[in-house]
């Protein structure tokens, strides 16, 4: 119920209705909708009507803003509506002058439908603005084309890529540095605007398809976008447009060249062989077999590479060769050393050098240190447990992982073949460790090689979860001279770490508890220091025990004031414990007389004397 204030004592109850039309048509136009209302015998009677609102006048498409030409072709500009054109009125402008002032520039062909207008046979002095205004009732929208109309132009194309911090640009040429991205760019200009552009590029470049094309300001451009550059791109890109003038076609092309560089680098390029082992720069061979050590140089243009020997025992040969895969040119040197050498020890450094772009650089890797040491077959083989926590170690504990290590020394270095099997077990065939239960790492150094078996996961999960049952590990080291075998067995044990808390946590226990007593200790003579005892007397029962912390306790020394009567000395300020808070003294702790203090521990050599106007304390100590 809404109350009117206009009626006292009045209420009228209101009533909404409403009508939604869902899908209004052009046929509803001007439709006449009518709402009644009635009370008892009176009623009333509202007219709505439906008027549909023109929309917005709107162009077909959005033209660019220029069009080139040439004097005697035909231009035509597109000024169509979308929608219904019959409730749009359209007005074309030249020059912003009505199309009437056009005069002989040209023949004009205009179609309402279309909206299409058409300029045959367009004179040179034709160049300007054509303008096309739509407008209704609803607003109004106008459109700019742009014509230039100049002598005809065969077809040009340009090379315009911009240099970057990975690329140099040089004419047509291009150098880049492995790994670059950036974009190679060429024009192609004429008049008429060129047809089209396309850049050929070598057969094992990865930069196909990858080829943007912009028609932009009476040019055809052509955008190539190289990525993550390899050698694989280097090569001759040729970039060609073409165009029509009077029915002949013009092609244009340029050469674009991308040469990749990469500056020398030298590395060591030996290695492990049957006989030999390389660690670094040093490569260890075996007396009596032959050995091959090698430095490698890489680089963009291929570089030349030098080597300076120390000893000539070897024979010295020179490799290149193209390694397709990292597309990277190199340079190998390598001496060959013969079964029947004479040498034991021998070095040679290695030197690259390379030209980019008419610097040289150049790069060296450090001695090659070649030696020569008698063979011998694995000796001194033995499995050890690394992941015990027991005493014993050939305890294993059934939740923490099984880790073995097997070692041997020999020359060369060792390869290991594990395997295992159940100590109870009726078969005596031995199990190689499944790689989806066990891993294995192996190190090689000089003379001695170890390798590790893991299982992955916990030995309860892997090798048995019964307490107490045993298993036997076989490790076999080999080399060419010969081979080793150590056999270990382990048990496997749910009550591992109550073995360590019997003997290992007692014996931390005691030390935890020394280690309290020490720090009391030292803790409660601190306090004796820090509180102003330090005289033998006053240390009570204990002074025997730290007298080496004591000083004798002597009587302040007297200094007879009258000396220094006839001298000034300048107090000095020295905040020393800023910090400090206020202290209260009795009065029998000092002297109220104006006494010269003399302190020779003092830190700072201009305190040592000085004369204090207040009061002197009687203890030396307190300053």
């Amino acid at each position: 119920f809404n109350w009117d204030p206009n009626y006292e004592n009045e209420f009228f109850e209101v009533f909404q209705t409403k009508l939604v039309l869902k899908t209004v048509r052009e046929s509803d136009n001007n439709a006449e909708y009518k709402c009644r209302a009635e009370s008892g015998n009176k009623g009333q009677t509202e007219p709505v009507r439906i008027r549909l609102a023109v929309p917005s006048p709107e162009f077909k498409e959005i033209m660019g803003n220029s069009a080139y030409n040439i004097p005697g072709a035909d231009v035509i500009i597109n000024f169509g509506v979308k929608g219904n054109a019959k409730t749009t009125s359209t007005t074309l402008l030249w020059n912003g002058k009505d199309l009437g002032k056009f005069g002989n520039r040209g023949k004009l062909g205009y179609s309402a439908s279309t909206g299409e207008l058409k300029i045959s046979d367009i004179q040179k002095n034709a160049s300007g603005v054509f303008q096309g205004i739509i407008y209704n009732e609803a607003g109004m929208q106008t459109q700019f084309k742009t014509v230039v109309i100049r002598d005809a132009q065969p077809a040009a194309v340009t090379h315009t890529t911009i240099p970057t911090a990975d690329i140099t640009v040089k004419g047509n040429t291009i150098h880049s540095v492995r790994g670059a991205n950036f974009t190679m760019v060429c024009e192609g200009s004429g008049n008429p605007t060129p047809t089209d552009i396309t850049i050929d590029v070598p057969d094992k470049s990865n930069a196909k398809n990858l080829l943007e094309k912009v028609n932009q300001g009476g040019k055809y451009i052509g955008k190539l976008l190289i990525d993550s550059v390899t050698e694989s791109y280097a090569g001759s890109y040729n970039c060609c447009t073409y165009n029509f003038v009077n029915g002949k076609r013009y092609d244009a092309c340029v050469a674009i060249t991308l040469a990749v560089e990469e500056k020398v680098q030298v590395t060591q390029n030996s290695a492990d062989e049957e006989y030999s082992l390389v660690i670094g720069s040093q490569v260890y061979g075996t007396k009596g077999h032959a050995l091959s050590a090698a430095c490698k140089a890489t680089g963009l243009p291929r570089p030349t590479i030098n080597i300076t020997r120390s000893n000539n025992c070897g024979v010295v040969s020179t490799i290149t060769k193209r390694n397709d895969l990292e597309f990277v040119d190199n340079v190998i040197i390598r001496v060959d050393y013969a079964n029947d050498t004479g040498c034991i020890t021998d070095s040679f450094k290695c030197c690259g050098t390379n030209v980019i772009q008419g610097i040289t650089y150049s790069d060296c890797y450090t001695d090659i240190v070649v030696s020569f040491v008698e063979g011998e077959k694995p000796n001194r083989v033995k499995i050890e447990n690394k992941g015990a926590i027991a005493s014993d170690e050939s305890l294993i504990s059934i939740t923490a992982n099984l880790e073995l290590n097997c070692s041997a020394e020999s020359f060369p270095e060792s390869e290991f073949d594990w395997s295992y099997r159940k100590s109870d077990s009726s078969s005596t065939e031995w199990i190689s460790p499944e790689s989806y239960r066990f891993q294995i790492t192996t190190t090689k150094s000089k003379g001695f090689t170890y390798s590790i078996l893991m299982t992955l996961g916990t030995a309860g999960d892997h090798l048995s979860s019964n307490d107490g049952e045993k298993f036997d590990f076989r490790c076999i080291a080999k080399n060419p001279f010969g081979s080793s075998t150590h056999i270990k067995t382990f048990q496997i044990n749910q009550n591992t770490s109550n073995q360590v808390s019997s003997t290992v946590y007692m014996s931390l226990a005691v030390v935890l508890f020394i280690i309290v007593l020490v720090a009391i200790f030292i803790m409660y003579i601190f306090f004796l220091i820090s509180s102003g005892r330090k005289h033998k007397s006053d240390m009570g029962c204990i002074s025997c025990l730290i007298c080496k912390f004591c000083e004798p306790k002597t009587a302040p020394v007297e200094y007879n004031d009258s000396a220094y009567a006839e001298k000034v000395y300048q107090m000095k300020k020295v905040d020393l414990y800023p910090e400090m808070k206020q202290i209260t003294f009795d009065d029998n702790e000092f002297d109220r007389t104006n006494t010269v203090i003399f302190n020779p521990a003092s830190d700072f050599v201009e305190e040592r004397m000085f004369t204090m106007n207040t009061a002197a304390f009687k203890d030396p100590d307190i300053v």
